[in-house]
């Protein structure tokens, strides 16, 4: 082969959804991501996993935690803003953000 050729590796990490909203969303982990990146976020709605595309805006350190092995952890919290986004996928979002905030705050009901 000449030349050389350029790839790009993804990893899968475990992420605590913090806040969800149609443009994007808050998460928290433990591993390292770059602002400006592309990256997807995986949401499990209607018994399904729903792929996002979205764009890394902003990650900070949170905190630090102890794991259960006694080794110390950074915990960021990360900015995603959505890419690419179908009416389907918006709609999915929208009905599962409706939901959640009525498993909250149900509606009245008449006496």
């Amino acid at each position: 082969m000449g030349g050389r050729a350029k790839g790009r590796v993804t990893a899968v990490y475990e992420a605590s959804l913090l806040d969800l909203s149609l443009g994007g969303a808050l998460i928290e982990h433990v591993h390292i991501v770059r602002p400006g990146t592309t990256s997807y976020l995986i949401l499990r709605m209607k018994g399904r996993d729903v792929n996002l595309r979205c764009q890394i805006i902003r990650s900070i350190v949170h905190r630090v935690q102890v794991e259960s092995d006694g080794e110390r952890a950074l915990v960021y919290q990360t900015g995603l803003q959505f890419v690419d986004r179908s009416d389907a996928t918006m709609q999915m979002i929208s009905d599962y953000i409706l939901s959640t905030m009525e498993a909250i705050d149900p509606p009245l009901t008449a006496p």
